[in-house]
């Protein structure tokens, strides 16, 4: 899709027909020329051109809808809203349709998932855990969603969002640990002007922006005390004030929240509210991080080999059996945000389409992912693994042989066979198991 850039009617002209664009976007703001004047002539041009515009606060918002907006974005702009608002509105520039089309999300495989409300895994616990989030999409509840940074939380709350009754609606993310208290209190339940220096207009915040929608609060973990009973008034009584201002607003939003903390810890160590927590927590989900579900790897680095593709408008044809194997063989403590890493820098790296594993470059596990039974694994790995930790917890290689239900020279050979460095005790019979 062609991009440009423009400042005045006249330069419309230069562009030839609009139609070949998928979306416009234009700050309400932009001080070369009148907006609301730009705004108009791209409507009168192209009347179909989807219209994305920046605003500061809701009376831009409200004369930016009136010169024919289709949709505004608050500033400070929060970017991965913006960036889900402009994939929703961009109309496909193939189409000869009369009305706008908007351009499709491709439909993504494996744990990755995507902001149309995709998510899936071949991990049976992963599995239980979205059976229970598609049956509580549709309600009003709270759900809290926990697990280490990394491993989808963020895209599982897209996902439940988008299987709502609100999908239509927006969904509006609130970083909690990224501002000041002063300026996330203001983020979130937004400030009139005058009420502290610096805000010299009325900003709605992200409480009104998600009207009608989903509210997400990304790490609630650290949202300071002082305004965690205001969070609390929101979910309790759906109303809140904003900065400044004492007369009280209705808010019709659903709270989503997610945290890679403990939070009865955080509870009993007088960080976190009591009663906030129970008003979060009436489902939670914690999401088990990627060592702990190897048979989703390789679908998600897939789906992010192919993403990153898009990007570098290339065609990646996925990994071969030497670089899948050393993917999943990495315990990945980064969890899905490591991996992106690991596949962007090769797919950058590389000339080739299909990632080789001199593409890459894994670190070396601080531990081995431990074989599950029921995992994608082979007899021989579980079985070396069994025996590895029956020997570990005995003291001789008779013992271990007893726990086993084989004789020693047995488990001897097995382990000989499977190249497992021998223990001191091992050693010490190897002699007697040799010769039994």
């Amino acid at each position: 899709m062609e991009a440009c850039g423009v400042q005045t009617p006249d330069d419309l002209q230069t562009l030839g027909a609009l139609g070949k664009f998928g979306v416009g976007m234009l700050d309400w703001e932009m001080k070369a020329h009148d907006a609301s004047s730009l705004l108009s002539a791209l409507r009168t041009i192209e009347p179909e051109l989807p219209l994305v515009v920046l605003v500061s606060d809701e009376t831009e918002q409200a004369a930016a809808q009136a010169a024919g907006a289709t949709a505004c974005v608050m500033k400070p702009v929060d970017v991965d809203r913006l960036q889900s608002i402009l994939r929703e509105q961009a109309r496909s520039p193939e189409s000869n349709r009369g009305a706008a089309a908007l351009s499709p999300t491709p439909a993504p495989r494996g744990v990755q998932g995507s902001s149309k409300g995709q998510f899936t895994s071949q991990n049976p616990t992963v599995k239980r855990i979205l059976e229970t989030a598609w049956r509580v999409a549709p309600t009003t509840a709270s759900v809290l969603l926990l697990g280490e940074n990394g491993t989808g939380k963020t895209i599982l709350a897209e996902a439940i969002h988008q299987r709502s009754n609100r999908a239509k609606e927006p969904f509006v993310t609130v970083n909690c640990p990224c501002l000041k208290r002063e300026l996330l209190e203001s983020e979130l339940f937004g400030h009139v002007r005058g009420s502290f220096t610096g805000a010299i207009s009325d900003a709605m915040g992200k409480v009104a922006a998600a009207e009608g929608g989903t509210l997400f609060l990304d790490e609630v973990g650290d949202l300071p005390l002082d305004i965690q009973p205001k969070l609390l008034r929101l979910l309790q009584d759906r109303v809140y004030e904003r900065v400044g201002e004492s007369r009280s607003r209705q808010a019709n939003v659903r709270i989503i929240a997610a945290t890679n903390r403990n939070l009865a810890a955080e509870v009993k160590a007088g960080r976190f509210r009591e009663d906030l927590y129970y008003r979060l927590n009436v489902i939670s989900l914690e999401l088990p991080p990627l060592r702990e579900r190897p048979e989703d790897i390789l679908d998600a680095a897939n789906h992010l080999l192919r993403s990153i593709g898009d990007d570098l408008h290339r065609e990646f044809r996925g990994f071969t059996p030497l670089a899948g194997e050393a993917l999943q063989s990495y315990d990945w403590p980064g969890n899905l945000r490591e991996l992106r890493n690991v596949v962007e820098r090769a797919a950058i790296l590389s000339d080739r389409d299909i990632l080789d594993l001199a593409d890459f470059e894994i670190p070396t596990s601080t531990h081995a992912a431990t074989p599950q039974v029921g995992s994608y694994v082979s007899l021989a790995k579980i079985e070396e693994e069994h025996i590895r930790q029956v020997i570990e917890r005995t003291t001789t290689l008779e013992h271990a042989a007893r726990i086993l239900g084989i004789d020693k020279s047995t488990l001897y050979r097995k382990r000989k066979r499977q190249h497992s460095p021998l223990s001191d005790f091992e050693f010490a019979n190897e002699t007697a198991a040799c010769a039994g």
